[in-house]
């Protein structure tokens, strides 16, 4: 029933500005992988592997023109690169958001698929550790809402098959920083950024 009801809403969502036509529309469901790190938090690489689930509908333009919308759970976060390091100044973070990515994309042929998008985003769990496993508690200074851009590519393997690969880059902070002077503009210091990327398997009803 749920997801009955997810795919109604981005049907209206999608056929607003166009006439309907069933034949148009193509929905389906995926699950991945989300290699992920936080920019502006001292660790790097993407050593934090979350998991995403959701589903999707796209709609056919044109021949080579669509647009894509999906909804989805995503965990995110950063970790440090190795389960030996317990520095208590460094942090490791785990969020939980909703995301609904907002794509328009091009066919390049039958089985490659170019898009490129927004995703707004919703928090609904995060925490905060050292990287010797102790949880921090401490003022919640997470904004609720994040704006993502995202591109990528999927290939079609099969008639209900295809693997998505997106990168995603917060465009605002997912917590904020200092507002300092800089180069006479009012810059944010200290801010953290997602910085992930999406790699997933989707079934096409």
């Amino acid at each position: 029933m749920k997801k009955q009801i997810i795919y109604i809403v981005l049907l209206v969502i999608l056929s607003l500005p166009f006439g309907v036509k069933a034949q148009d529309f193509r929905a389906g469901v995926q699950f991945g992988i989300v290699p992920s790190q936080v920019d502006g938090d001292g660790l790097t690489g993407y050593n934090k592997i979350g998991l995403m689930g959701g589903a999707f509908v796209e709609r056919n333009i044109s021949k080579n023109v669509f647009l894509f919308t999906d909804l989805s759970f995503t965990m995110k976060g950063s970790r440090v690169a190795s389960s030996k390091n317990v520095n208590f100044d460094q942090v490791e973070l785990t969020t939980n958001y909703i995301d609904w990515g907002l794509y328009a994309g091009y066919r390049l042929s039958n089985k490659i698929d170019l898009k490129a998008g927004l995703v707004p985003s919703v928090l609904i769990y995060h925490k905060e550790c050292t990287a010797g496993g102790i949880e921090l508690f401490g003022e919640d200074t997470f904004r609720p809402l994040n704006l993502l851009v995202s591109c990528g590519a999927n290939y079609h393997f099969s008639k209900h098959f295809s693997i998505n690969a997106t990168y995603n880059y917060s465009i605002v902070s997912i917590r904020p920083g200092e507002l300092v002077m800089i180069d006479f503009h009012i810059g944010e210091t200290h801010a953290q950024y997602h910085n992930y990327i999406n790699l997933s398997l989707m079934y096409h009803f």
